[in-house]
């Protein structure tokens, strides 16, 4: 009796698990996606790799999205398989429209992964898919390490389908999403900035990647390097030097009554270039310091400014306000970002200059 239920329980075991079974030798597995066009008019471009391990490319067009996406069905041996998806590149022409609307299919199917990423192209999408065809590993997988690299450079917002899909609903936050374009011989993707939101529509506006730093450094997200650099003059010459930021401490103070916030930042940062190599001395190390924080200074009020002129809470600042200041938060909340005063004060504290001292 004993050995009957051990057996059964055996049984049991092998059976579980295998009615959702999904064989990839019966499907095109897509890992890159990129959508252009507007409703009505929207195009598709699918990257998978075929029995070469080469990358294909299907394209059709549609009404909608998943009109798209049946239509390329049509296109190919193998019905599409978007359960390894990595990214997805929608031009900057499409979002002019809600982006909810291009990513509604990939929330509603079980089997697409929420670690998607997603980037912005500068034009049409087609460019940067070709781009992929002689890559020996996945097309999908090019661009999410690219995106990642970037990420911990602190240029682009550590951003997924899941967050950013969570964001698009939430009015007291705008997301930022990584805008690229091609390189001056169209051989490779350049990172280009972050483009801005204000609720589901992108802004028109794209931040550089100087100013995207910046951003980030004000939401303190600062990844793991988080470098400047900025010509230094200096008894009539001029010279390169870079820092980069260690870690940044932030505090904000809200006054209701004037409706103004203070943003206080120390950032600690370390030398990594300077060819001068003359820190030692407390005259020019002050110096240099006092540069590094009136640059901050300056470059944080130009993108909060930008922010603010475009409807773009990016930083989140709704949230606090909401969370800790609930008599002055407003249903509209992007007109009153707008008019808020925001002033950023930055201490700079230089606190490794790589030499000995």
């Amino acid at each position: 009796m004993y050995r009957k239920w051990i057996l059964l329980m055996l049984s049991v075991l092998l059976l579980v698990a295998c009615w959702d079974e999904r064989l990839y030798k019966n499907a095109s597995v897509v890992t890159l996606v990129g959508v252009e066009g507007r409703v009505g008019e929207y195009k598709g471009y699918y990257a998978y790799p075929n029995s070469a391990q080469q990358t294909e490319i299907i394209m059709a067009d549609g009404i909608s999205p998943r009109n798209v996406r049946n239509n390329a069905d049509l296109k190919v041996e193998q019905t599409l398989d978007l359960s390894e998806l990595s990214t997805i590149l929608v031009s900057d022409q499409t979002i002019k429209e809600p982006l909810y609307d291009i990513l509604d299919i990939y929330f509603r199917d079980p089997h697409n992964p929420i670690s998607i990423k997603i980037a912005i192209t500068d034009g049409g999408v087609q460019p940067f898919i070709n781009l992929t065809k002689d890559l020996s590993g996945s097309a999908g997988g090019y661009y999410q390490r690219f995106i990642e690299s970037t990420e911990e450079n602190t240029y682009f917002p550590k951003l997924d389908l899941q967050t950013v899909g969570s964001m698009l609903f939430e009015q007291t936050i705008d997301i930022a999403l990584p805008y690229i374009k091609l390189s001056e011989d169209e051989k490779h993707a350049v990172a280009a900035g972050l483009a801005l939101f204000s609720g589901q529509t992108f802004t028109g506006t794209v931040l550089t990647p100087d100013q995207s730093l910046m951003m980030l450094l004000l939401m303190n997200q600062s990844s793991k390097q988080a470098r400047m650099s900025y010509m230094w003059k200096h008894d009539g010459k001029e010279m390169p030097i870079t820092a980069n930021v260690i870690h940044v401490k932030r505090k904000w103070t809200v006054n209701e009554e004037l409706r103004r916030i203070t943003m206080d930042y120390q950032i600690d940062m370390e030398i990594e270039e300077f060819a001068q190599n003359h820190l030692y001395k407390d005259a020019i190390f002050k110096e240099v310091q006092q540069m590094f924080q009136d640059r901050v200074q300056a470059e944080f009020e130009e993108v909060l400014h930008i922010l603010q002129h475009q409807k773009s809470d990016t930083l989140g600042i709704g949230r606090h306000i909401r969370a800790y200041h609930p008599n002055m938060f407003q249903e509209n909340w992007h007109e009153e970002f707008a008019s808020l005063q925001l002033v950023p004060t930055v201490q700079v504290n230089i606190i490794r200059t790589g030499v000995l001292r």
